[in-house]
């Protein structure tokens, strides 16, 4: 399957659906070589602006980036609208294409879909990836999250899909690397899912995943937590509407720091569009 990208403030993100997505994990198990998988946000591309060694991780590293938010997804769209050439009339245009797409965007955020073709979320991808390990027979191997996290995610995995192998799980740090590389070779496992929260666990796994019987690495983020139960994930409409930023911050106060990437990441578009 060929890739197909769309370059958002300089970071390649692959339009893909879901199902394409799972059918690229049969491609990579098949390769024999190890496979970085990312799920960049809008808080990836905001980190990476500053970030050069993530950057060049998620464009020159990474075997697929999926989009994993409507930020990204909004981005994609605005930038591929076209405008006029003629000077100032065009600067209008696109000042005015940009508000109304951000208003309009918890309303009509489905038809954003074009250029990316699916906003794919780790927390639900962790789900297609764990039913296609059960049904060709893949072990995994779940690393991060606060104690006790791993496991109950592995319970919560095993018990709802019927055949899946969690060859191991380990809470540890990025610290303890070479214990943590040692359980994963000795577990065998084939794919590994990793929770230390970006940008660490794609740093991790783009300086270790060759260290390991794993073919495929994936950094997962808050995945784990929602899994497990410690936190809780937004209503199934705030998360079609792009609104699942909004319900987070409201459950999760402490996050606004981060959650300031989505003006910043609506700044820095509008600033290159204007720069055609």
């Amino acid at each position: 399957m060929k890739r197909e990208t769309v370059k958002i403030l300089g970071i390649k993100l692959d339009s893909i659906t879901t199902a394409e997505a799972v059918s690229k994990l049969g491609e990579f198990m098949d390769s024999g070589k190890p496979n970085l998988l990312t799920t960049p946000n809008t808080e990836f591309l905001i980190a990476a602006q500053s970030d050069l060694e993530f950057m060049d991780l998620l464009n020159n590293k990474s075997k697929l980036n999926l989009p994993d938010s409507y930020g990204v997804i909004w981005a994609a769209k605005f930038l591929s609208m076209k405008t006029v050439k003629i000077p100032l009339i065009r600067e209008i245009i696109i000042i005015f294409e940009w508000l109304l797409s951000v208003f309009l965007l918890p309303i009509f955020a489905r038809s954003y879909l074009g250029p990316l073709k699916e906003k794919i979320s780790g927390s639900d991808f962790i789900w297609d990836i764990s039913r296609f390990a059960a049904k060709n027979k893949f072990k995994i191997f779940l690393l991060g999250g606060a104690p006790t996290v791993a496991e109950r995610v592995a319970l919560r995995l095993q018990t709802d899909i019927y055949g899946l192998k969690i060859a191991g799980v380990n809470s540890g740090t990025p610290k303890e690397s070479e214990e943590i590389i040692a359980a994963i070779n000795k577990s065998r496992a084939d794919m590994i899912l990793v929770a230390f929260g970006a940008p660490k666990q794609e740093k991790w796994l783009a300086a270790n995943l060759k260290r390991t019987c794993c073919k495929i690495g994936i950094g997962l983020g808050g995945s784990f937590d929602f899994i497990a139960g410690t936190r809780q994930r937004a209503p199934r409409w705030m998360q079609k509407t792009g609104l699942e930023w909004l319900f987070r911050l409201a459950v999760e106060p402490s996050r606004i720091k981060r959650q300031f990437s989505i003006p910043k990441l609506m700044w820095l578009v509008l600033k290159e569009k204007l720069q055609g």
